[in-house]
């Protein structure tokens, strides 16, 4: 694990140590997405690279709580089971702590970001 993954996973046990209770819709991994890759996982978390490029689509499935590390920013247009959909302009170096959630996801513009899931 590189000392930035190692850090970053750090600090996701740290804040939430607690972990997540729930059933997931699909499990993200098992679309198999050329953009999205695991980078290092335990009993603990999973560490996931997204970089999709503009145009690139997922479909849906789910995530438990994460924290999102923006590396290189752009927009997302996210849309949920009950067919909403939600544009959002993530911010290089912009960190968040986001709760389970269900959507697929087009990346608008090239965008990538470090996702700690925290296993339930």
């Amino acid at each position: 694990m590189s000392v930035v993954t190692t850090k970053i996973v750090a600090i996701a046990a740290a804040v939430l140590g607690g972990g997540v209770a729930g059933v997931l819709a699909q499990d993200v991994m098992q679309q198999r997405l050329p953009f999205l890759r695991v980078v290092a996982e335990d009993d603990k978390v999973r560490v996931l690279r997204y970089a999709p490029g503009a145009g690139d689509k997922s479909v849906m499935h789910s995530h438990p709580e994460a924290v999102v590390v923006v590396l290189k920013g752009g927009r997302v247009r996210y849309t949920f089971p009950d067919g909403t959909q939600k544009v959002v302009e993530l911010k290089t170096g912009e960190v968040m702590l986001r709760p389970p959630v269900t959507h697929r996801d087009e990346a608008i513009d090239p965008v990538e970001s470090i996702l700690v899931e925290i296993k339930p």
